[in-house]
């Protein structure tokens, strides 16, 4: 029996610093300006892994749950060493597929010299989850779903199906195919999730497609995300800190400064660390707080799991 079973995609991460790229706000946008026709050398590299079915089952397994990872992968030797990977941690790799035909996704991320980064994404194998026999998914307590892309989207609305036939409880962490659906296609998914993870301008977009009257503040944007019906709705705002809603009782907490090295899987950490909290019945402040400090952690170190803490570091933190 697992605790959690996480689901979404897998990507081989690469990420290249490069000082000299020039940023400029073009309209709304900050856009980066690269000289065109050139070879660009990097002042250094970094390779790793991310995804959420990735980043989220290795987050759950350090900090002490039994997880699984649910991803379509290809068959050559990235896809191979991504499964060892995972199971360094103690994830069990048992429902990831391999596909003879793709490759695994690939991410190529270029570094600022503010450490901010730009993406520039293949999602490969991602695009085409399929599921073969859905039977050994009921021996678990909770799905972890995450951004499911391309065809492996239409897998959604059957996870909801089969948790629900299975008393499977759901965390939905949705990507940007299914929000830009929006909430009419999303209602009755959210309606049956534990609990919802998104990002300020994700619940923006949610709330917008069911009513653009709304006013832009997170307590309008979490009174709208709780009406449509997940217990627990969550929303994170970089800098800002987070907040929750559950029962109509409204949490919060800050961001806990540490020096961010490199933002990516922030939000899978933040996700699957709340997510633990609620599997061991902390309460939703107690939640949050070792979330941020967990995400404090991810975005002080390069790549998306360098940074993940035990439960016991977590604990000896000083901002706890």
């Amino acid at each position: 029996m697992f605790d959690v079973i996480s689901i979404g995609g897998l990507t081989r991460d690469i990420f290249f610093e490069y000082n000299k790229i020039k940023v400029e706000k073009l309209g709304e946008k900050k856009s980066l300006i690269i000289p065109y026709g050139e070879k660009l050398v990097s002042e250094s590299s970094f390779y790793s892994y991310g995804g959420g079915a990735f980043n989220t089952a290795i987050n759950f397994s350090k900090l002490g749950l039994k997880s699984a990872s649910v991803c379509n992968i290809g068959s050559e030797g990235t896809g191979s060493l991504a499964i060892e990977q995972l199971k360094k941690y103690g994830v069990s790799t048992k429902f990831i597929r391999k596909d003879k035909s793709l490759h695994t996704g690939l991410s190529i991320f270029i570094l600022g010299e503010d450490n901010e980064h730009t993406g520039f994404l293949e999602r490969g194998a991602n695009n085409h989850l399929m599921i073969e026999r859905w039977r050994p998914f009921k021996n678990t307590k909770w799905f972890y779903i995450s951004s499911l892309t391309g065809s492996s989207a239409k897998l959604l609305p059957d996870f909801f199906v089969f948790a629900k036939k299975h008393k499977i409880k759901i965390a939905f962490n949705p990507g940007s195919e299914q929000l830009s659906e929006g909430y009419h296609y999303l209602k009755e998914m959210i309606s049956e999730a534990e609990i919802i993870i998104l990002n300020y301008q994700e619940a923006e977009q949610l709330v917008f497609t069911k009513n653009k009257k709304i006013p832009k503040n997170e307590k309008s944007l979490l009174t709208e995300i709780e009406k449509m019906g997940a217990k627990i709705s969550v929303i994170t705002e970089d800098g800002e800190g987070s907040h929750a809603i559950s029962g109509g009782k409204t949490f919060h907490t800050n961001a806990f400064s540490k020096n961010v090295i490199d933002t990516t899987g922030a939000g899978d950490s933040f996700g699957s660390t709340f997510v633990f909290g609620v599997i061991n019945n902390y309460d939703i402040s107690y939640c949050l707080k070792i979330s941020s400090i967990n995400a404090a952690s991810v975005v002080s170190k390069m790549g998306a799991t360098s940074g993940l803490l035990t439960y016991n570091n977590i604990r000896s933190s000083k901002w706890l």
